[in-house]
């Protein structure tokens, strides 16, 4: 019975990570205040070749232990629910809210970009060459954009890999990259709600499956590379890391129409009206929810802090 509320506890706690993750908000971050990261991504750095080699022998058993993996496929369950059940909330908001929406959207950015600085232990001159690179890159990407959103098989692919970083980083959006790289309405507000739909749900399919593929891949190998450069080069990554979130702020703007050509945005001022007025409460919405995450994130860091230094004590 205790294994079971166990595991219901842990089914919940990735129904979170996965409506978190659907939002331009890190879902590491998530992870960590819900307490589930370091095993979380413990286990996912347990797939490898050597305890694959438990599989081949048949000792199913021996793997499951080694790679905790009953946790892992039920936080992987609910972080599938969660993602489904908010990318079908999100879509209505986008098709009736559009402008808020996106406003909220930039509260949340804004306070994850200086949450992501705040992290920064050194503030030298390389550390800020490799911000504003960053952001001068991902500014230019942001207005000259396509507004066409890209199905190939291949760039969903390569989707997945950016959009998977988000679970493995803290602090660092998977969906906020996405919106920089063009498909996060076609993914979040398109693709995933269409698999609840018996008449589009092939066509959901065919675009999660490069998705997913790439989003395994990247959680698989690229926590390891994150491992390292967050070990050895932290500063420098999580400089250029800011620096991207910040200059991709201008997908996210919600004033702007796309040229006649598509290729380009015409970007305007908003009119001084109750529009605006609610476009900035729901930036500030935006903006506070980052910064409790942030608050509940440093609570559990510093209990868990407190349990170590406990059990060293001991």
């Amino acid at each position: 019975m205790l294994e079971m509320w166990l595991s219901i506890k842990d089914f919940i706690k990735g129904m979170i990570m996965g409506a978190v993750n659907v939002f331009p908000v890190s879902s590491g971050t998530a992870s960590l205040i819900l307490g589930v990261f370091e095993r979380f991504v413990n286990s996912i750095k347990a797939l490898n070749h050597k305890n694959f080699r438990f599989l081949n022998k048949g000792q199913f058993g021996e793997f499951a232990r080694r790679t905790d993996f009953k946790f892992l496929v039920t936080i992987v369950l609910g972080l599938l629910v969660g993602m489904v059940l908010t990318s079908i909330f999100l879509k209505q908001t986008l098709i009736s809210y559009e402008v808020y929406t996106w406003s909220f959207f930039i509260g949340l950015i804004i306070a994850s970009v200086v949450y992501v600085m705040k992290r920064i232990e050194k503030v030298n001159v390389k550390n800020i060459v490799l911000l504003l690179l960053g952001f001068a890159v991902s500014f230019v990407l942001s207005i000259k954009s396509n507004p066409y959103s890209n199905d190939n098989f291949f760039y969903l692919f390569l989707c997945g890999i950016v959009g998977a970083t988000g679970m493995v980083v803290p602090g660092v959006s998977g969906s906020h990259l996405m919106l920089l790289m063009g498909n996060y309405e076609l993914i979040v507000t398109e693709a995933i709600p269409a698999l609840t739909k018996a008449s589009a749900f092939m066509h959901g399919a065919r675009i999660l499956l490069p998705f997913v593929l790439g989003s395994i891949v990247s959680i698989v190998s690229f926590s390891h590379l994150l491992s390292w450069l967050m070990r050895d080069y932290r500063d420098s990554t999580l400089s250029v890391l800011a620096g991207f979130m910040l200059g991709s702020l201008p997908v996210v703007y919600p004033w702007k129409e796309p040229t006649a050509d598509m290729m380009d945005y015409v970007f305007h001022l908003p009119n001084w009206n109750t529009e605006l007025l609610i476009a900035v409460v729901m930036a500030v919405l935006g903006g506070l929810s980052v910064y409790l995450l942030e608050l509940m994130a440093r609570h559990t860091e510093r209990k868990q802090a407190e349990r170590l230094q406990i059990t060293k004590s001991n």
